[in-house]
């Protein structure tokens, strides 16, 4: 890593997220922080003997941000090669059943490293901040000397009462490390199906009383829906039997999952919904209401055959929205410029260019409580940034049209974090 303390960057390009593409832009970077922000000329005439460094016809942009991500996960296709491969899931039971059977098959400590090249790929495609759901609580350690921000959500599940005494315990304790590196310390009460009704109530109370930010997939699939409402379908005749959960099946809550999350006190700011591919008009104008917030990850839900969230309706109603790439278990890479490459087809028109730009930098900073750090080029923020090198000349006014063709991802060139070239 080289560490430049003092000095003004300057591109072809300055796409600060938050205005148009400035022509010659640059900003005055002292002590990891961005001082100052304009043009070339106007920042040499204002500090003359400050050393430039130009990256010619590049563009300079902000580091995006993962709101949603499992790195733990990141070597997963190749323990599931190792394991003798697997077909493509033909639906969202398969492939839980699929990723269980892998995992069981694991040491503990395959974790820590595959946490590790998660961490690496992230940085290299130009991520700043993630939201990171972690199963293994000890391999929490390896943030320490990381340099993305954001939030680690320590994941737990659990139906047996006297299990979920121990899973309290632990979580408990590990939570009294506050953060590891730059990351803050969370939890992830993974889904109103794999907690029990009152280990969910209890651990939302939880992150109320302790101001813990919490994030939970909801409404991802057709089975989770049923199963939730009916107590019934794949979940209850194939997910509980593999797991051993036979005995906590019961005739469902009558409830579609977010009114089920609102009975277990679920729905408030601090909870980031992941998914919400189920969602029903009604149930967005709720979202809404309560001022939650909303990850997308179409990647993911392409791969699993889940459907397509409303993602156009979610933005009209006011619900913030983010973008993730889940975990490689279900996603072909960790770069969120190959998620909204793939989101501006997928969602048809419904998010345009900029709105995209939007999800993945300002809007994902906002989601995680990182925006006075990261999510756009701004006085006082962190020097933290990305340089593009296209292969051809993009003209100003198809800088956003870029940022979501599939070329992008493989044209980060350079990667600074607080002023450190990473």
């Amino acid at each position: 890593m080289t560490i430049t303390d003092t000095c003004i960057y300057t591109a072809r390009y300055l796409v600060s997220g938050n205005a148009p593409p400035v022509e010659a832009g640059a900003f005055f970077a002292h002590a990891g922080k961005i001082a100052a922000i304009g043009t070339l000329t106007e920042l040499k005439t204002s500090y003359p003997h400050v050393k430039v460094v130009d990256f010619d016809d590049a563009l300079m942009v902000p580091l995006l941000v993962n709101a949603h991500t499992h790195l733990e996960l990141t070597d997963f296709p190749q323990w599931t090669s190792e394991c003798g491969g697997a077909e493509s899931p033909e639906n969202f039971v398969d492939w839980i059943l699929h990723l269980i059977s892998v995992k069981r098959k694991l040491k503990i400590e395959q974790f820590a490293p595959s946490l590790q090249h998660g961490i690496e790929q992230s940085i290299a495609a130009g991520t700043g901040a993630v939201g990171d759901i972690l199963a293994y609580h000890p391999a929490r350690s390896g943030y320490g000397d990381s340099s993305l921000l954001g939030n680690l959500y320590l994941e737990t599940l659990g139906q047996d009462p006297a299990m979920v005494s121990k899973l309290k315990a632990g979580l408990a304790e590990a939570l009294e490390d506050k953060g590891c590196g730059a990351v803050k310390l969370g939890v992830s009460p993974h889904s109103p199906y794999t907690l029990s009704a009152n280990y969910l109530r209890d651990t939302y109370l939880y992150c109320r009383q302790h101001n813990l930010r919490c994030t939970t997939h909801l409404a991802e699939a057709v089975e989770e829906v049923e199963f939730v409402e009916k107590g019934s379908g794949d979940f209850a005749r194939r997910f509980y039997p593999y797991i051993g959960w036979e005995g906590y099946i019961t005739t469902g809550s009558g409830l579609r999952p977010v009114e089920y999350l609102r009975q277990q006190g679920g729905l408030f700011p601090q909870n980031l919904l992941v998914h919400g591919v189920q969602l029903n008009d009604a149930e967005i104008d709720t979202l809404a209401a309560e001022k939650m917030s909303l990850v997308l990850c179409p990647r993911s839900n392409a791969t699993l055959k889940v459907g397509k969230a409303p993602a156009k309706k979610l933005l009209d109603a006011g619900v913030r929205l983010a973008l993730g790439t889940d975990s490689l278990a279900s996603c072909d890479s960790l770069s969120i410029w190959d998620e909204m490459a793939f989101a501006h087809k997928w969602f048809a028109g419904d998010l345009d260019a900029p709105t995209l730009f939007g999800l993945a930098t300002s809007n994902g900073a906002k989601v995680l409580g990182v925006d006075g750090a990261v999510g756009s080029l701004a006085l006082g923020k962190d020097a933290s940034f990305q340089v593009l090198q296209p292969q051809t000349a993009v003209a100003v006014n198809e800088v956003f049209d870029y940022f979501v063709s599939s070329a992008c991802s493989s044209t980060v060139k350079h990667v600074y974090h607080r002023g450190v070239l990473q």
